[in-house]
């Protein structure tokens, strides 16, 4: 004769084993239905927009820009902060 606690405790593991998987292959093992980049090499700026690492070294290494055209296209791909665009500039 099976103790209904018991009972109680497979069938509640069992219903959040279950959500648990049907969570996981809906999103793909970590992934969201909402993602939108296309590799992980991609970053996000500010306003959603997306560049990588080698966007930001053609603009650094751009030698029709100076400093002031450099922030702006820094500032263009929505980095805002003041610290790493000048860190970036000396990339």
């Amino acid at each position: 004769m099976g103790n209904a606690y018991g009972q109680g405790c497979r069938s509640g593991a069992a219903r959040v084993c279950v959500a648990l998987l049907s969570t996981i292959a809906l999103n793909g093992c970590g992934t969201s239905l909402t993602t939108t980049t296309s590799y992980p090499n991609q970053l996000i700026g500010s306003a959603g927009q997306t560049f990588t690492v080698a966007d930001l070294e053609s603009i650094s290494s751009d030698p029709d820009l100076d400093d002031d055209g450099k922030r702006a296209a820094f500032r263009a791909l929505g980095i805002e902060d003041e610290e790493l665009i000048d860190a970036l500039l000396d990339l």
